[in-house]
């Protein structure tokens, strides 16, 4: 019967009330549920005595072997500067050089020792801006083991490209993170020397932006510089033809020729069972984690 109404039929709006109407909501992505799994990750591989070692392996020791080496040379310099000294006139020509070389390897190694004592120990717990600072030091000091330790097994698990540097040149590719070579290959493109340039960065500000529980988000404010490799060939060979001139020529070269990018950007940290902070995702900008 037409007459008949369905109970199942919703409500019709009587003349004067207001009809309502239903949206649909958007479906948000689960990204508090992609940090928790990353967790759960973590601490499955905290748990592998195996892949443990391989990291601590990889980190290696406070100081870089080169940086041994130079202590070592220096020691031996200044051990032989004060034997010889004793024996040989000042007025030989093998006087100065005594002096002058173990001043030159003494003001190496120390400068060597200072870098890196810059960067934490990875077996130590360490706060998030400081395991994040030392994370981004590491890849600009050739430590690439150090920096893949660094990274969580969501990260490892990653294909990234190059970031965007403004004006700086950078390589191209994807590059997998999954080995130590992967991220020096990676990062030789736009923060260690490559591809015909120089690269540096200058971390004028690391700073936690918050933190709950074992995540934590660290915001950096960094300058990104790179010169032409070849500008630092002539620089050097002219230093060595024309001396202080050369030093000028350098300068010069390096005013006129250096590319800046100065940026903004967060990271999101994660801390394992061992009390070591972990960087959640690879790619340097793309920080893939809820804001």
């Amino acid at each position: 019967m037409s007459d008949e109404l369905n109970p199942y039929a919703p409500p019709e709006a009587g003349p004067g009330d207001r009809a309502t109407t239903t949206k649909k909501k958007k479906k948000k992505r689960d990204t508090s549920g992609a940090i928790a799994e990353a967790l759960e990750r973590l601490n499955r591989h905290i748990d592998d005595a195996s892949a443990v070692a391989v990291d601590r392996k990889e980190a290696g020791g406070r100081l870089r072997v080169v940086t041994i080496v130079f202590v070592a040379i220096a020691a031996v310099a200044i051990v032989s500067m004060v034997l010889a000294v004793q024996t040989i006139p000042s007025r030989d020509p093998a006087f100065a050089f005594l002096i002058i070389f173990p001043i030159i390897f003494g003001i190496l190694a120390v400068a060597l020792v200072a870098v890196d004592l810059t960067i934490t120990p990875r077996g130590t717990p360490a706060r998030p801006e400081a395991t994040l600072r030392s994370f981004l030091k590491a890849m600009t000091m050739g430590r690439q083991g150090y920096a893949w330790a660094c990274l969580s097994p969501t990260a490892r698990a990653q294909t990234v490209a190059p970031p965007s540097l403004g004006e700086i040149p950078i390589g191209s590719g994807a590059f997998s993170l999954a080995t130590p070579t992967g991220l020096k290959d990676w990062s030789s493109t736009f923060i260690r020397i490559g591809h015909g340039q120089i690269r540096s960065v200058q971390l004028k500000r690391v700073s936690i932006v918050r933190e709950d529980g074992d995540v934590a988000v660290v915001e950096v404010h960094a300058l990104f510089q790179a010169w032409p490799q070849w500008a630092n060939i002539v620089a050097a060979v002219a230093f060595v033809v024309i001396r202080l001139l050369g030093a000028l020529l350098y300068l010069v070269l390096f005013l006129a020729l250096r590319k800046r990018h100065e940026v903004t950007f967060q990271k999101t940290l994660l801390r394992g069972k061992n009390g070591l902070w972990y960087v959640y995702a690879g790619d340097l900008f793309d920080d893939g984690a809820p804001n």
